[in-house]
């Protein structure tokens, strides 16, 4: 039986596209018991994501707490000092994907004060 299990659809609905994909029933495993779940105020330089404490990384959930339109946050990797962003979340928009081991995550919001939601499993 899988560790993690989850479901992901995204529905395209603007003038003539009309589309829909989705993933019902994925299944991720765990190597190890554990998980870490954290909230963490932004500013627009690039913060830390911090999964001390974890044996190795698996999946990651993260989600832009904001509700301003204007809000987003950048989820990227430390490049030998600069920031390389990969992945932008607006307002209330989540993301879900495995994390590769030995990389220094980061994010950064386009305000101070921005909110991301952060919860990693174990490999």
């Amino acid at each position: 039986m899988a560790d993690v299990s989850y479901s992901m659809s995204m529905r395209v609905s603007k003038d003539y596209l009309d589309d829909l994909v989705s993933i019902s029933g994925g299944t991720a495993t765990m190597d190890n018991v554990g998980m870490k779940s954290l909230t963490i105020t932004l500013s627009t330089n690039a913060t830390s994501i911090s999964t001390a404490n974890l044996t190795a990384v698996g999946m990651a959930f993260m989600r832009n707490l904001q509700t301003s339109t204007a809000s987003t946050v950048t989820v990227g990797i430390d490049s030998g000092g600069s920031f390389l962003g990969f992945g932008t979340m607006r307002s209330g928009e989540g993301a879900l994907f495995r994390l590769a081991s030995g990389t220094d995550y980061e994010a950064k919001g386009t305000a101070e004060g921005d909110r991301l939601r952060v919860d990693i499993t174990e490999g």
